[in-house]
């Protein structure tokens, strides 16, 4: 019986490839054969997954955190193809930032991200996929844009620092010390989300509140970033996904060109996931959380439904259930199993998640068992 182990990262506590890792020794241990395939969906643990399926280079750079201190920061490097791969988790995630004081959504900037991006080119590259999950900022990318030399302007000609907070005063944005090279880099965004830059469905009433923002200033917010918009396009017509990490889905798509792809689309077609799950007899996958939003192009679910073409069945292995599952397991998803088995705090969950995955998939294991 083989078995295609595919989990998610499990943030805080798992990579992808550790938590592949922990299935497949049981798994093994128990007869089966089994094939581990990294994956990600263009958020934390993108890189990783590219470098795991694809033997390439880990790069270590400094880059400005969300905050404008100094973090430690990385990317994927192919030096063949002269090719990059970008997370902006690693530069302006969210993670880098959430225990912080005084890390109001307005005081962030993506200008890590653009360092990284310069990084890249530095080296040569051909070629630069970013994976846009699990951003902290929600600046419209005009901090990527900054470091890439976009000058931004406010009424009185006085050049803007290229945070959240500058939006609003941006009366005049200067191209013409964009960094030429980027003429000649083909840029591609991993990101799954369709959401528009603004309005109802935009960056800010969406994705405002987990970034930081108060109900209150939703609407302050989200004009702020409709005048950056105007200013930026000399219209307020935003294309379905440049509300993706906090706006930087537009700037890389109107500033840079960049082409959009789901990122679990591209991750998959990468590590060729949907012939390896063919000839699969049961299909592992999992996440920290599996909620909501993991029906669009969330890991779990996208595995499944590749797997549900072939009639094959899918286990998740989670951290913990959010809201009803009903679509879930319409897509294709077996069986849905919570790894955290008895009452805990989120720090000994996160703690004790390589335990707590080892004990489920055993006794997952001994069900199998009895029924094969």
């Amino acid at each position: 019986m083989k078995v295609v182990i595919a989990i998610d990262s499990m943030k805080g506590s798992l990579t992808s490839s550790e938590a592949n890792q922990i299935v497949a020794t049981v798994f093994k241990a128990a007869g089966y054969e089994v094939e581990q395939v990294a994956i990600a969906d263009g958020g934390e643990g993108t890189v990783e997954a590219y470098l795991t399926n694809q033997e390439g280079e880990w790069i270590e750079v400094e880059t400005l955190d969300p905050l404008g201190e100094i973090c430690k920061s990385f990317y994927g490097w192919y030096p063949g193809k002269k090719e990059a791969v970008i997370e902006v988790a690693a530069s302006s995630g969210l993670g880098l930032i959430q225990n912080r004081k005084h890390n109001h959504p307005s005081q962030t900037s993506s200008f890590g991200t653009g360092q990284l991006i310069l990084s890249a080119m530095d080296k040569g590259a051909k070629s630069i996929v970013i994976g846009l999950g699990g951003s902290g900022t929600i600046d419209g990318g005009i901090g990527i844009l900054k470091a890439l030399g976009v000058e931004f302007f406010d009424e009185n000609g006085l050049e803007l620092a290229g945070i959240g907070n500058d939006l609003a005063k941006i009366k005049r944005i200067d191209r013409n010390k964009m960094d030429q090279r980027l003429k000649t880099i083909e840029i591609t965004v991993a990101s799954d989300v369709s959401n528009p830059l603004t309005g109802s469905e935009g960056a800010v009433a969406i994705f405002g509140e987990q970034k930081g923002l108060r109900s209150s200033e939703l609407a302050s917010y989200d004009q702020a970033m409709a005048n950056f918009l105007k200013i930026a396009t000399g219209n307020s017509i935003s294309s379905l996904g440049d509300g993706a990490a906090g706006g930087m889905g537009f700037a890389l798509r109107h500033f840079l060109n960049a082409k959009v792809i789901p990122g679990f689309t591209l991750i998959a077609a990468e590590n060729e996931l949907a012939a390896k799950i063919k000839i699969a007899d049961l299909v592992i996958t999992g996440e920290g959380q599996i909620d909501q939003q993991s029906l669009y192009g969330k890991v779990p679910v996208a595995i499944a439904k590749l797997a549900k073409k072939n009639n094959i069945p899918v286990i998740a292995f989670v951290g913990s259930i959010k809201g009803d599952m009903t679509e879930a397991y319409q897509a294709g998803i077996s069986e849905i199993i919570p790894i955290v088995q008895s009452v805990s705090t989120l720090e000994n969950a996160l703690k004790n998640a390589s335990e707590n995955l080892e004990k489920s998939v055993k006794q997952t294991v001994k069900l199998l068992h009895l029924f094969n």
